[in-house]
């Protein structure tokens, strides 16, 4: 009788927690209204070359890299960003030490926002471009991509394959803790890694031996990945929608 008795008291003190839970307040969403924007994609620049040998999986690829920074892509994607999010919401550059965003790890990120000197203007997350590991959709490899690079997969019979790549990510984060509210790598429309073919002339000898054309078609082909990737991106991320998006492109079309 007590077993019984037991029982339906246990019963009914789950369904009244159940009950009370369903009708207990939820926390409000984040409201969005003002964006710190840190772009932190476009000071070096990687020569990757994958060499035609039997198991290229084993090492890693030929890698170097040249130091972009006064190529200006950074400034001229936070403007793109701003734009791409104005009127919706307020934003802002915010200056950073590149090095601290260079390589990273949600841990790192949270430590380096949180290190920040507060803006003037109070914003209510931060919009982080960072360099991001991609696979290789380019020549197929077992080797990953990061980062903006120019790339060339050695074939036999001097079949060789390049192209421009724009591995990147977009993180949204809280101002005061650091916590993460959304992270989605950039992808074209199509859902592709962004990257498109050059052609076999714009191989350099070295990396630091680049001619004018060849720096003018880099920065070109960089900034068009970048921005082609963004619409996409920022309606993944939650940002806005692609409708807005495709209507502000057909207005700047006209």
């Amino acid at each position: 009788m007590r077993l019984r008795v037991y029982r339906r008291r246990r019963t009914l003190a789950m369904l009244a927690s159940l009950l009370l839970c369903a009708w207990a307040p939820k926390a409000p969403p984040l409201r969005i209204h003002s964006i710190g924007i840190i772009a932190a994609v476009g000071d070096t620049c990687a020569f990757e070359r994958v060499p035609d040998r039997p198991f290229e999986w084993i090492g890693p690829p030929e890698a170097r890299f040249l130091e972009i920074s006064d190529w200006g892509i950074d400034d001229d994607l936070t403007k793109s960003v701003a734009a791409a999010l104005k009127p919706v919401y307020a934003t802002q550059a915010i200056s950073i030490e590149h090095q601290d965003f260079d390589t990273w790890t949600y841990d790192s990120l949270t430590h380096h926002i949180r290190e920040l000197p507060m803006p003037e203007v109070p914003i209510d997350a931060y919009l982080l471009i960072l360099r991001d590991w991609r696979a290789d959709d380019i020549g197929g490899s077992d080797h990953s991509l990061v980062g903006l690079g120019v790339y060339r997969r050695d074939r036999p019979e001097g079949r060789a394959r390049y192209g421009v790549f724009a591995a990147f990510r977009l993180i949204l984060l809280e101002p005061e803790r650091g916590r993460m509210i959304a992270s989605r790598a950039a992808v074209l429309p199509n859902g592709q890694a962004p990257w498109l073919p050059v052609s076999a002339s714009l191989w350099p000898r070295t990396e630091n031996d680049l001619t004018d054309a060849q720096r003018d078609a880099f920065r070109g082909d960089f900034l068009r990945l970048l921005d082609a990737a963004l619409p996409n991106s920022l309606a993944k991320i939650g940002l806005v929608t692609k409708t807005v998006m495709a209507r502000r492109g057909a207005a700047e079309q006209r």
